[in-house]
């Protein structure tokens, strides 16, 4: 019956150039909102399915992304709250490329139902290796975000990371019928990404017949001016071609990932005062050296490569560079890490550009640091003495 059904299936929905994604998640999460905000542009009212609703999207038609790339979208119907909906799932989810699964971040009460009916899902599909490691993407969309007493964004991913470690996801928070559509062309701006990465990896572990997370992928999807060692000679011989944001997170990755996180904190403070100091009057963007800012960026770096799965984690302190195909992949499962203005989710400006933060290590105001110890001492370089103990060269 199943293997009659699937057969319908590619006679109904032939093969052409758009990847095959599914949308699921319990009832009234706003599955069918999505697929209609994304076709036609515009909120519908949409009434509980029954079926299965199919549409091909344009991402750079609906939403404005670069890269283009056409999705089929299949719509579980009445989700996952029903054995029908299960059903219908399990018949479609073997076709597809990934899965978005939405979550109504106002129920509260259903969340850890949604969760587990998740994990119920992709545990029965891991005996087919592209639904493990790096192969099957899964975006979750934590919907409803403009609703009172919502789940914030931290809260949905505390809540479904530990369930989701080891395979390739993001969690997005999106608020479908509030204009501007908020979260939607970050979320699958990260979709396209992980799709092609995904592809990627399976190609390379199929050649090589072995675990796709740290081979040296063929994708040139990363324009990185440099190699990481040409990177630590740029930085250490104070002549990056740029100063900026980007730079700042590859550099504390790199040298976070090969050093461990003690060592590298080090290296980093001493590197980047030196760094600022030698280059103050030479680049108009290198601005004083901040050292709450510094730590910060530490913090939050490290981390998200502690959180990284397993498969696609770079080994931490083995004194070797990631390579460029390490930091993609970094970039892909925490986007967020690219947004400079990630601080003022933790700090009040008052509070973070005040005199004594510039100056030394000051605690967040608004809420802690992702993972932070209370007895993590953190030297303050302010001798430029001190920074002579270290070998920059080493880095």
């Amino acid at each position: 019956m199943a293997t009659a059904l699937r057969s319908l299936i590619h006679r109904i929905y032939p093969s052409h150039d758009a990847e095959k994604v599914v949308i699921a998640g319990l009832d009234y999460s706003g599955k069918t909102t999505l697929l209609y905000l994304l076709k036609l542009g515009e909120v519908v009212n949409a009434i509980p399915s029954i079926g299965v609703n199919v549409e091909t999207v344009n991402l750079t038609t609906a939403l404005g992304i670069d890269k283009h790339l056409n999705l089929d979208l299949w719509d579980a119907g009445s989700g996952c709250s029903t054995a029908g909906g299960m059903a219908l799932l399990r018949m479609y989810l073997p076709y597809s490329k990934a899965l978005i699964w939405v979550v109504d971040g106002s129920d509260t009460e259903r969340v850890s139902r949604s969760l587990d009916t998740l994990d119920l899902i992709l545990k029965e599909n891991d005996n087919e290796p592209r639904f493990k490691e790096t192969h099957f993407p899964v975006l979750v969309l934590a919907n409803k975000a403009d609703k009172p007493k919502s789940m914030s964004t931290d809260e949905v991913r505390l809540a479904f990371s530990k369930g989701l470690s080891g395979r390739l996801f993001s969690i997005y928070s999106t608020s479908l019928t509030s204009k501007p559509h908020v979260g939607l062309r970050e979320a699958f701006s990260w979709l396209a990404l992980a799709l092609d990465i995904a592809k990627t990896t399976k190609k390379v572990s199929e050649v090589s017949g072995e675990p796709p997370g740290r081979q040296k992928s063929p994708s040139q999807k990363l324009n990185l001016h440099s190699s990481p060692e040409e990177l630590i000679e740029q930085f250490t011989t104070y002549n990056l071609p740029s100063w900026d944001h980007y730079t700042h997170i590859r550099l504390a990755f790199v040298i976070l990932a090969a050093h461990g996180r003690q060592k590298g904190k080090d290296l980093l403070f001493i590197g980047l005062a030196s760094y600022i100091e030698h280059n103050a009057q030479k680049q108009t963007n290198v601005r004083g050296f901040h050292f709450t800012m510094t730590y910060f960026w530490i913090q939050i770096v490290h981390f998200a490569i502690q959180h990284l799965p397993e498969l696609i984690r770079p080994a931490i302190g083995a004194d070797s560079y990631p390579t460029s195909e390490d930091f993609f992949r970094f970039l892909l499962v925490n986007p967020h890490v690219v947004d400079g203005g990630l601080w003022s989710e933790y700090y009040t400006k008052e509070m973070i550009m005040n005199a004594e933060a510039k100056a030394e290590m000051v605690l967040p105001d608004k809420k802690p640091l992702p993972s932070m110890a209370g007895r993590d001492a953190v030297a303050v370089f302010g001798a430029k003495e001190s920074w002579r103990k270290y070998d920059l060269m080493a880095i």
